[in-house]
Parts: structure tokens; sequence; C-alpha cells
């Protein structure tokens, strides 16, 4: 888990923006960019002046400083952020779709015990968490959780 990115008690949205952005080492015109949203917008926000995000401005904001969408929207509300468990799974022995083996969710497990990969517990392309295996794919980056050239 990805404690420097995780929101923390009390932190306003301004200073949660702006302690992410210079972590990522982003200038305020990059993260704009990225977020595809204006660069003024950005300051904004930084400075206190914006309390409210749209839609469009949460998920820009969360794609750009690779951050759950609920962690904006919890700054922004106040709340206190409960971090999800991820899932650990084998990349190689994983059926998509399908249910992780209980072996890999031992607190102590960092290798499949049938073929010795490494289990994986967020996105090999974007590093997201896997909260669920229920889909075959990331829900950020929409890459597959599993590599296609593996066929089991």
């Amino acid at each position: 888990m990805d404690t420097f990115k995780t929101p923390k008690p009390g932190e306003s949205l301004a200073d949660y923006v702006l302690r992410i952005r210079k972590g990522l080492n982003l200038t305020q015109f990059e993260l704009a960019d990225a977020a595809g949203i204006h660069s003024r917008s950005v300051g904004k926000i930084e400075r206190g002046l914006t309390m409210k995000l749209s839609h469009k401005t949460l998920s820009g904001l969360a794609l750009a400083l690779s951050v759950p969408v609920e962690y904006l929207q919890a700054v922004v509300r106040g709340e206190e952020v409960v971090p999800m468990p991820a899932i650990k799974f084998c990349p190689q022995c994983w059926n998509p779709g399908g249910a992780a083996d209980p072996m890999w969710g031992n607190v102590r497990a960092k290798f499949c015990y049938l073929c010795g990969t490494q289990l994986r517990a967020s996105c090999r392309n974007c590093g997201e968490l896997v909260v669920s295996l229920r889909y075959k794919f990331c829900p950020l980056c929409g890459k597959p959780y599993k590599d296609g050239s593996v066929n089991r």
C-alpha cells in the first residue's frame, strides 16, 4: 500500500493535491495537462479557492496523481480515508474472473506456492491496487490484470 498517497487526517484538498503533486515532481502545468483541466484550476485548488470538484475534474486529477477517486472525494468531504485491502494473486495461475486462491492471501505470502511466480496486488500498468478480482481488467487504465501471452 502506498501510504505516501493516502490522505492524512484533517488534510485539506489544497494541501493534499499540493503534497502529492510535489511528491511526483510535477509542475502545476504538467498536472493540469495530465488531468485534462485548465492550468489555473490547479492553482486555485492548491490555494484553497476551489472546494468542490466536478466529476470530470475529480477523475482527471485522480488519474494524473495516480490516486483512487475515493481519496479525492474523501478529502473534499473532510472524511478520513479507510484504505481498502488489496488482493494478492498469481499472474500465472489466476483464472481471470475467478476467485483468488486463499493461500495467496496469507500475510507472509510473497510468491505463488504452485509455480513460484511473485504475487501481485496492483495493476502492472498503472499501479492501482487490485481490490476485486471479479473483473479481468483494471478500472483505471483498462489493461488486463493477467498477461495476455500466458494461456492457462
